[in-house]
């Protein structure tokens, strides 16, 4: 019998809703951190690590499903899983535990009526969302944050052809894989004209648009959360605003800045808030983050403009409350941020190894 489980078989498991008992055996602080949508928690990580089994004594588990225990990198979960085999349990270790799991995705899809269909790929441990729209032959990719390949392949099995990829913003919880989508697709890289990074990419100025089969793509500039921040219409029908605006939240100012810095900055994203609250109250609102774990429920992680206002108090708040609230109730920064961000600048990450930079959960939003 197998020991372990690869995070793609696990995944296949989950999408397809075979029946499996996740026990998550880490620190209750690391639970809390991040975890897998589902899973049961056990603090069993230092009694097991002393030697002391009799802590999965303490917990109930299905005598006919597969356990996966899980913890941070697949070492403690593998203790687990082997004394639960030998109490008769059908129990794997998840191979490499949420370090790997931090690669787990699944899509939902937004179809609208004579218009483009919108994929939503949902990194599921970390909540970084990503989309592929599709209009006749031709997509689009934003804030790409998987490996290429799953993007193409999705293209492929829609028959689209990746046109342009672009991302709302210089991200800092993860390394876009824009730049490595564009080189592996051929297709052109699209940022906000206002974007600093080194590299060559094709600039578009706020306000004008791409087409995209009969999708029409007008980019926005929203700054706030950073100075470059765009987000991004689709034919009145659809708005993803980056890290901007999330469906229960707002996005934070204050990263790689000083004090100033943050006050003119949650200034800008008041307004910039505000312009966008001016559009259809019908548009479909799509954000680049969930602060959630996601399950594999396939339900599209977003929500009309209207209910995304009623939802988000800080929305009807004045600019003075507003600057207040943002400047002072920020979440801790994402680990290894700054080395992200510098990264996502660069355009590469050669020498890095990505699941030690992007371990943990997203701190986008203000909490």
């Amino acid at each position: 019998m197998d020991k372990i489980i690869t995070t793609d078989q696990l995944r296949k498991k989950l999408v397809q809703h075979e029946p499996v008992f996740i026990l998550d055996v880490r620190p209750t602080e690391q639970r809390q951190e991040w975890h897998i949508a589902g899973s049961q928690h056990l603090d069993a990580y230092k009694r097991l690590n002393a030697g002391d089994n009799t802590v999965l004594d303490e917990i109930e588990l299905p005598e006919d499903t597969t356990v996966v225990t899980v913890c941070a990198a697949g070492r403690i979960s593998m203790i687990a899983s082997d004394v639960l085999r030998t109490k008769g349990f059908n129990a794997v270790s998840l191979e490499g535990g949420m370090k790997a799991w931090n690669y787990a995705w699944n899509t939902a899809e937004l179809q609208f009526q004579n218009g483009p269909k919108i994929i939503q790929v949902r990194r599921v441990a970390k909540g970084c969302l990503s989309y592929v729209v599709g209009s006749g032959s031709d997509a689009i990719v934003i804030d790409a944050s998987l490996d290429p390949q799953i993007y193409l392949g999705m293209a492929a099995e829609n028959g689209w052809r990746i046109k342009y990829v672009t991302d709302t913003h210089i991200h800092a919880d993860y390394v876009s894989r824009t730049r490595e989508l564009s080189k592996a697709s051929g297709a052109k890289h699209v940022l906000l004209d206002r974007t600093k990074v080194n590299y060559e990419f094709t600039p578009i100025s706020a306000g004008s648009s791409l087409s995209v089969g009969e999708a029409t793509f007008e980019f926005i500039h929203t700054p706030g959360h950073t100075l470059e921040s765009a987000s991004l219409k689709i034919n009145d029908l659809a708005l993803l605003t980056g890290d901007t605006l999330f469906i229960d939240s707002v996005g934070r100012p204050d990263l790689k800045a000083d004090p100033d810095l943050v006050i003119q900055k949650s200034k800008s994203l008041y307004r910039s808030l505000k312009g966008l609250l001016t559009m259809n109250p019908s548009i479909f609102v799509l954000p680049a983050h969930t602060s959630k774990a996601i399950l594999f429920d396939a339900k599209i992680i977003g929500a009309p403009l209207s209910n995304v206002r009623n939802n988000v108090s800080l929305l009807g708040a004045s600019e003075e409350e507003f600057v207040s609230f943002t400047s002072s109730r920020v979440p801790p920064p994402p680990p290894n941020y700054q080395t992200i961000a510098s990264l996502n600048k660069e355009g590469s990450y050669e020498g890095h190894t990505l699941a030690d930079l992007e371990a943990g959960a997203n701190r986008c939003a203000i909490s």
